[in-house]
């Protein structure tokens, strides 16, 4: 957050509480996150196995189910906005999400997102994934491992 620009140096604190102090001639990119509107953008992992459909279905009901919600539904601006397949990462496959905010709003939805997404995952059975890994020793080569 700004707090003081002067001729000489901008003053921002972060999150934590702590103060930065920057000398104007160091500043060569800006960028306003309180501008207008700001988007909370959300990377959602799924295993594998979970029908990918389905869990945007899931995705973008919780996303709705937020617009109804005193707490949070003045944050948001639009629907939802599902952008799809993002990534095929090791154990999961990544799908993108956004929502368009108030300006400085982004964290609080996200945050919110997150929490009502993972509960809505559990009641649907969709499995939020973790790595796995498969241990092979010269006693198991060449074995079936169960």
């Amino acid at each position: 957050m700004v707090e003081e620009l002067t001729l000489r140096y901008l003053k921002l604190r972060d999150y934590s509480g702590n103060v930065h102090y920057i000398p104007n001639s160091n500043i060569s990119t800006v960028t306003n996150m309180s501008l207008g509107f700001a988007y909370a953008v959300i990377d959602v992992s799924i295993a594998y196995s979970t029908d990918i459909d389905h869990a945007i279905t899931v995705m973008r009901a919780v996303g709705e189910s937020m617009r109804q919600e005193t707490m949070i539904r003045d944050k948001l601006l639009e629907d939802i906005e599902i952008a799809g397949v993002e990534n095929w990462a090791d154990s999961a496959i990544v799908i993108r999400c956004r929502l368009m905010v108030v300006p400085l709003g982004q964290w609080d939805v996200r945050r919110e997102y997150l929490k009502k997404l993972k509960e809505a995952f559990d009641q649907a059975g969709i499995e939020i994934p973790y790595p796995h890994v498969k241990l092979v020793t010269s006693q198991t080569v060449g074995k079936q491992i169960a």
